[in-house]
């Protein structure tokens, strides 16, 4: 009996690591220093840019900002997707900047880099995630009278839990949030992020046979961290978590999925807009652009493939009660 004990700890000890790892969910913390006048959200992205000419950016890499010189009635705060940049959001950001509102596009850490192959990317957090949008959120304050939020994939997820955890935002439009992977059941995604938020980092190709010759934005990463994802998946289940015990900040939430989608577990997103809908008095809609419009994961970027921007624009702005055109001028 005696010999067997090690073997039996052995054995029992990772399973109650496992176990602990998966049963707590893992906090995240924001604290708002918004800008109360433009020349204060001014001097805050000249700030941010001047930390960002000392890293070795891409042209498209770096922090936006658009504005009329002026604080305006509406503010927009654009987030980019995990392996993307601001780049990616810029053509929607000169459609709503041509409409009279002054737009904010910050950068995720460690996005944006010239060499796509680096290898810090997946080091990239849910709490980066978290500060990405409340440096824009910030900013946003000093720049226009109503600030509406636009997150897409893993920094739709940080918007969502910016929706439980910050005033002082009206709208948000989450596009195709990666609160999990699609078809795969969430409960075994969130165990392996539970544990792979902990383990050593790993790439993954998005196509294993294009590998860094992806087609689409030559500025976005051709390969994700295994950390970046799980750690991810560990913001998610920090907002599911709190779905009916945190009440929406937001004046108005929206969902904008699409059927297409092989990245985002689109019935779970269902299900979260559902109970946040139940159990909150603002306005919670989903919407779902139908199978036969092809709309991919990434309908904000009109360099992937088979995007069709015009259409998701044309939704987006919808969404946001900005009606005008769906193209710059």
């Amino acid at each position: 009996m005696r010999k067997k004990r090690p073997l039996l700890f052995a054995i029992a000890l990772p399973l109650v690591i496992g176990a602990v790892l998966l049963l707590r969910i893992p906090d995240f913390h924001s604290t708002p220093h918004p800008a109360e006048t433009f020349e204060q959200a001014k001097d805050l992205f000249e700030n941010l840019r001047r930390t960002e000419s000392s890293l070795p950016l891409s042209p498209e890499g770096a922090s936006r900002m658009l504005d009329h010189g002026t604080k305006t009635p509406r503010a927009f705060v654009l987030l980019h997707g995990l392996t993307n940049c601001p780049e990616q959001f810029l053509p929607l950001a000169r459609i709503l900047h041509a409409q009279g509102a002054n737009i904010i596009i910050p950068r995720a850490r460690y996005a944006g880099f010239a060499d796509r192959l680096n290898t810090v990317q997946g080091n990239q957090s849910g709490q980066d995630l978290i500060d990405q949008a409340a440096v824009g959120l910030d900013i946003a304050a000093g720049l226009g009278d109503q600030v509406s939020l636009v997150g897409l994939s893993g920094s739709a997820v940080a918007g969502a839990w910016m929706a439980q955890h910050r005033n002082g935002v009206s709208k948000m439009v989450l596009i195709a949030p990666f609160f999990s992977l699609d078809s795969i059941p969430a409960p075994l995604i969130d165990a392996g992020a539970a544990v792979l938020s902990r383990l050593p980092n790993f790439y993954h190709w998005w196509d294993s046979e294009k590998k860094e010759n992806l087609t689409g934005p030559k500025y976005a990463y051709p390969r994700f961290g295994t950390r970046c994802m799980a750690s991810t998946i560990q913001l998610s289940r920090n907002v599911r978590e709190n779905l009916s015990l945190m009440p929406l900040r937001v004046a108005k939430l929206d969902f904008l999925i699409t059927a297409t989608d092989t990245a985002a577990n689109n019935p779970l997103t269902k299900k979260i807009a559902a109970e946040l809908a139940k159990s909150n008095t603002v306005p919670v809609t989903i919407e779902e652009f139908p199978a036969g419009l092809k709309i991919p994961h990434d309908m904000v970027d009109p360099s992937q493939p088979d995007a069709n921007t015009e259409i998701a624009y044309k939704k987006i702005l919808e969404l946001l009660d900005m009606n005008g055109p769906a193209k710059a001028e």
